[in-house]
């Protein structure tokens, strides 16, 4: 079974203080640390707190990342979701961005039938909520790999076609797992037409099964690849 390493106190937010419903109680908790790597380089970390509740879910956690990873993860700052699992996907209920990229602050709440974004440069703005569900929650709650599905960021929606499945043994440095894994290759195509390809590894040695590598291949730059943090 993977264990994900301890990552401390974070200053995760809840959905409740919008008066979202979400899971509370006696819900199951897990900590994620994911490091990103561009090339040899250090291109920051995805720390995430997953709390369960049957089949309730509430997702939330910090996000900073440079370089070829902002070409998937696009943002950096503090995210939550809620939603349910429905036949093994992840199906969101609430969605809820605050990014900071050092000259503007957005707010994002993608819920019900509508996304609103405050910015602190514009005016409020509301679009209808993208179709499918959040990319955080299905790239990481989702226990196997995909069939084709559409997933957004709360303004945008992205398109996920895979490619292949197959069984791998995973070899990695000791702080990240190593062993029996299944690969999930996908194409993501972008709403401007442009698509990058995606490789998930996911640990095939027990429960929970998260996600243990992700790697972005973006064109004409380095891949960026996270790694999930474990307890050895």
């Amino acid at each position: 079974m993977i264990r994900p390493a301890a990552i401390g106190s974070t200053r995760a937010f809840r959905l409740g203080l919008l008066g979202v419903a979400f899971v509370t109680g006696s819900a199951a908790t897990e900590e994620m640390r994911y490091d990103a790597q561009v090339a040899w380089f250090h291109a920051g970390t995805i720390s995430m707190t997953l709390g369960e509740n049957g089949d309730r879910y509430e997702l939330s956690g910090v996000v900073t990342t440079a370089g070829a990873m902002n070409r998937l993860f696009k943002w950096r700052g503090q995210f939550a979701a809620t939603g349910r699992m429905v036949e093994g996907f992840p199906t969101t209920k609430a969605y809820l961005l605050l990014e900071d990229d050092g000259e503007t602050r957005e707010v994002l709440l993608a819920f019900g039938d509508r996304t609103t974004i405050h910015a602190t440069d514009d005016e409020s703005e509301e679009l209808p909520v993208p179709p499918g569900s959040d990319l955080m929650s299905v790239m990481f709650l989702a226990p196997h790999c995909l069939a084709e599905t559409t997933v957004h960021d709360g303004e945008d929606a992205y398109r996920i076609v895979p490619e292949r499945t197959s069984e791998r043994n995973l070899n990695q440095r000791s702080r990240y797992y190593s062993g029996p894994t299944v690969r999930c290759d996908y194409r993501f195509r972008y709403v401007d037409g442009s698509t990058r390809r995606v490789s998930v590894w996911i640990a095939d040695d027990g429960e929970p099964r998260f996600p243990v590598r992700v790697q972005v291949r973006v064109p004409f730059l380095p891949d960026g690849v996270l790694r999930l943090r474990v307890d050895r």
